[in-house]
């Protein structure tokens, strides 16, 4: 009887898990969102590296939703956390290349200062 019992449990948990019963990914959506927002305002489409990942964090999010609005929560969320992974990326190689100018700036302007200092 313990066996059949098993067995019936496992087969509904079973059936449960597969017909998408993971909780929907509410917190998951907006973590993704937002995450992709912030690399948007802060320019990654113009750093070639960071607009690569900002693609791909859009498509992976637009994926994401669509599955869980067909109700396949657990698949939708892997991608909006593969979402977020990838616009938070995005937004580290943007801030890493305005760095990166700004250090070349400040090269620039302090060579002059320099140059200018020598005369």
């Amino acid at each position: 009887m313990n066996k059949v019992l098993s067995v019936f449990a496992f087969a509904i948990a079973a059936t449960a898990f597969a017909c998408g019963g993971a909780p929907r990914p509410d917190a998951r959506l907006a973590s993704s969102e937002g995450a992709v927002k912030s690399a948007e305002e802060l320019g990654a489409k113009n750093v070639p590296e960071a607009a690569l990942h900002l693609k791909l964090a859009q498509e992976e999010r637009a994926t994401g939703v669509n599955l869980v609005n067909d109700g396949k929560n657990h698949q939708g969320e892997i991608f909006l956390i593969s979402a977020e992974a990838d616009a938070e990326l995005a937004v580290a190689m943007t801030r890493a290349n305005t760095a990166k100018v700004e250090a070349e700036k400040a090269r620039v302007k302090l060579a002059e200062t320099q140059k200018k200092g020598a005369e």
